[in-house]
């Protein structure tokens, strides 16, 4: 009796104890390794969530995972990727120990899509990944994902109108050193001219990745960074949405095609600027705002699961007009522009890019892309003020055809290869206005006497193949993966090419936190010359590819499933930049004056106008602080980026310098010249050394989402002004004086060059979002402020030229974040809008 007493007091007392512990009877615990059959791969460093205990676990560098079930049963594992969810439905039983669990089924059946697991592993090295959800709403961006290109480390931007990102600087490089592509096809901007919108729609875009290094072998033609443009890959019902803003009207429109086998998406925006902030009375008379708009439409069709074909057009078209009013009354102080009365410009730019894609894929081991492309761009403009007279006409267009290839070799090799052929046609005609002397830092508009600026005419026609191929090598035995590739490129109408060798190799330490990687790049990357740089009658037709050798390395830290930490460090060389350079030259040439081709066909000494001669250099370093949000929850985001870097550059041109009375002819000093440059190295114009960002965002609940921004960048250094050339000229249509800077012509003094840096740049941004959640969709009601604590932050100096030199001129310069209203009351930049979507 007493044995069986304490028997129930046992039982008894470890009741009570389960009860509180809330540990299960019948927990399972199991071990699990992930597999995906398609790449014959483990599933490493994976987030797992189990759907019904809301509990995490994570996947090791071989794909182990310990599970913890509270019973047998039926679960859902879902495995949160960087793409999104992918759900796996599992029984468990209660003598379970062990089991595979594959992530994907090998199936004949017709599939919806071909899958994004199917895709190509890109490089840890320099690349940064954004995803849509994490910045569609990023304060200061004003909507527009791309823009959140300006947060990422190594990234300066470019600070203009609407804050400015027509053309971020990737790591020291020049701002139009970067290419922008949308799955892998060429646009020619991504941003309107008003500098507040891109030309893709949001809804299209799936993530982007930054490559800021040297970036894999399939890509080409940047010597600053690669922009990847990732749209969606599947679209499961039929979607919808639109947006009304300020200075534009948005549309997206998505649904599934032949009962589930394709797709059709379809989007636009039309932009109105002139007709709202142009029509406020706030701009100086004379400025009509920028006019654009643009559409992207992607048709998706998939035969059977080994054959899919693609159909993407994509089209983009801005122009803005500036005509100053000449007025019998100029009063430059009342009149932001009477100094330019009776000015006259205009500007255009479009572009389209039409494609046709066939994807093949035989079997596990093997892809095969196949794509035809039609790119044409165009550029023209029209200018008068005063000796400046322009007026030109540019078109680029190519046909192409690219082929891209996948390989699993081996269990430890991946081949990618791939080559491509394009026709170039290109036309430009008019007058090219360009300077007589590149290296006159102050060119003066009025100078009748002896103009600054001369006008080249160009009539040109023509048409050049261009080759390439490359191909890279993913060598990767246990957490070690080295991955050489390389890349030529050629053009045949210059008769130069460029062999771009480069590698990466990562080790990977799976103990460390959740996965540490250390890592490192280099190698050399290509841009190839404009056509209008290369053309044999106003140009340089022996005209080099421009070049860059780009270093760096670092280290990459999970922390847990949300937080990551990466510093890395970089060394970028760029040679043979192409420059305007007045001393260039063929010893016999065609006249580039056809209308002189009758009496005087041949000229000796003909100008060559560009050549290969600048060079440069940046280095720096790069630290991202990240906290992912968790997919499918209310989880808040945000990161931290710092950036220090330096920049610097050589025109390595022949100049006369203060002092030089050196007396030599028009041959003397091209020979000088091509034998004596003297230019000095000098800090890039773009150059900013700290560059900060603080990125918070967080949706509340269904109905509220909040968000903010900091940023912070160190002042451009200017050039210090430090007299006017006496006002010797003047309007003639006006007779208004224009004061025309000048600047140190002494290199030994402590004002040549670009060495003045002003204030510092920093600024606040918040975002609001409130939803209406309907069974059909909801509606998104946004105000986004721009600077809410109204700092008058500068960029760089400006001289008024109504005035001359002085205590007061020159002074910094007011850059965009606050409106001024009539009254002289100032309020920070705002946008307020509406978005529907079904």
């Amino acid at each position: 009796m007493k044995s069986a007493k304490f028997k129930l007091n046992k039982s008894i007392v470890f009741g009570i104890l389960l009860l509180i512990t809330g540990f299960p009877v019948f927990a399972v615990s199991i071990r699990a390794k992930l597999i995906n059959p398609k790449k014959e791969i483990a599933e490493k460093n994976l987030s797992v969530l189990i759907f019904e205990t809301k509990k995490f676990a994570q996947t090791d560098a071989e794909g182990n995972v310990i599970l913890e079930f509270p019973s047998p049963g039926d679960y859902t594992l879902r495995l949160l990727r960087e793409t999104g969810i992918q759900e796996i439905k599992i029984s468990v039983g209660s003598d379970d120990e062990s089991r595979t669990i594959y992530t994907e089924k090998i199936s004949s059946a017709p599939r919806a899509g071909i899958v994004v697991e199917g895709e190509r592993e890109k490089t840890v090295a320099s690349r940064t990944k954004v995803r849509y959800e994490e910045i569609k709403r990023m304060p200061g961006t004003f909507g527009e994902a791309l823009r959140a290109l300006e947060t990422l480390p190594g990234v300066i931007p470019n600070i203009g109108f609407g804050g400015g990102a027509n053309g971020i600087i990737v790591r020291g490089a020049n701002p139009n050193a970067n290419t922008y592509l949308y799955d892998d096809l060429p646009i020619l901007y991504p941003f309107h001219l008003d500098g507040l919108t891109s030309v893709i729609h949001n809804d299209l875009i799936k993530s982007i990745d930054l490559y800021s290094g040297a970036y894999p072998a399939n890509f080409n033609n940047a010597t600053g960074g690669i922009i990847e443009i990732e749209t969606v890959d599947s679209v499961q019902k039929t979607k919808g949405a639109f947006q009304v803003s300020l200075w534009n009207t948005t549309a997206y429109a998505a649904t599934p095609t032949s009962g589930g086998k394709g797709y059709l998406a379809i989007a636009g925006k039309l932009g109105y600027l002139d007709k709202t902030l142009g029509a406020s009375g706030l701009l100086p008379e004379g400025i009509r705002l920028p006019r654009y708009n643009d559409s992207q439409i992607k048709y998706v069709h998939n035969f059977t699961p080994e054959h899919q074909v693609s159909f993407y057009n994509l089209t983009a078209q801005d122009n803005f007009a500036i005509n100053v009013p000449n007025k019998p009354a100029n009063d430059p102080t009342s009149s932001q522009l009477a100094l330019l009365g009776g000015a006259k410009a205009s500007f255009g730019q479009s572009f389209r890019t039409t494609a046709l894609r066939y994807t093949w894929i035989p079997g596990d081991k093997f892809q095969n892309r196949i794509t035809l492309i039609n790119f044409d761009p165009i550029g023209e403009y029209n200018v008068g003020v005063g000796t400046i007279q322009g007026k030109q006409y540019q078109r680029g267009s190519y046909v192409g055809v690219r082929q891209d290839a996948y390989w699993t070799a081996t269990k430890f090799l991946k081949v990618d290869f791939g080559t491509e052929v394009r026709r170039f046609s290109f036309r430009d005609y008019g007058t090219e206005v360009a300077l007589r002397d590149p290296t006159n830092p102050s060119p003066n508009p009025y100078n009748s006497a002896n103009p600054d600026f001369v006008g080249r005419p160009i009539s040109i026609q023509g048409n050049s193949p261009y080759y390439n191929a490359y191909t890279t090598l993913h060598f990767k035995f246990g957490n070690f993966l080295f991955e050489p590739g390389a890349r030529y490129d050629y053009v045949q109408v210059t008769g130069n090419g460029a062999l771009t060798p480069r590698a990466t190799a990562s080790y990977t330490l799976p103990d460390v936190g959740k996965g540490m990687t250390i890592y490192g790049s280099g190698g050399d990357v290509s841009r190839f010359p404009l056509t209008t740089n290369f053309n044999s009658e106003t140009g340089n037709p022996d005209l080099r590819f421009e070049r860059a050798r780009k270093v760096s390395a670092g280290i990459d830290q999970k922390i847990d499933q949300v937080w990551q930490v990466k510093a890395e460090f970089f060394k970028n060389e760029f040679t043979d930049t192409i420059i305007d350079d007045p001393y260039v030259s063929t010893p016999v040439g065609l006249n580039p004056d056809k209308s002189l081709w009758l009496t005087q066909p041949i000229v000796a000494n003909r100008p060559l106008n560009y050549s290969n001669r600048a060079t440069g250099w940046s280095h720096g370093y790069e630290l991202l602080i990240r906290k992912n949000a968790r997919p499918g929850t209310r989880d808040w985001f945000g990161w931290i980026s710092y950036t220090w870097s330096q920049s610097f550059q050589n025109t390595n041109l022949y100049q006369v310098y203060e002092g030089d009375t050196t007396q030599v002819g028009g041959i003397e000093r091209k020979i000088l010249a091509a034998y004596f440059p003297n230019s000095v190295e000098q800090l890039a114009p773009w150059d900013r050394t700290h560059v900060a960002n603080v990125i918070y965002g967080w949706r509340v609940n269904e109905g509220y989402q909040i968000g903010g921004r900091w940023s912070y960048l160190t002042s451009v250094p200017s050039r210090p002004i430090i007299g006017d050339d006496g006002g010797r000229f003047s309007n003639p249509l006006n007779g208004l004086t224009y004061w025309n800077p000048q600047y140190s012509n002494n290199p030994y003094t402590s004002e040549y060059g670009y060495v003045k840096r002003g204030t510092d740049f920093h600024r606040l941004d918040v975002r609001f979002d409130i939803f209406e959640n309907y069974s059909w969709g909801y509606l998104n009601w946004y105000l986004e402020i721009v600077n809410v604590y109204m700092r008058k932050n500068k960029n760089g100096y400006d001289f008024d030229n109504s005035k001359p030199f002085s205590a007061t001129n020159p002074r910094e310069n007011d850059t965009f974040g606050t409106l001024e209203l009539p009254g002289g009351t100032v309020i920070p930049f705002f946008n307020v809008g509406m978005e529907v979507h079904f």
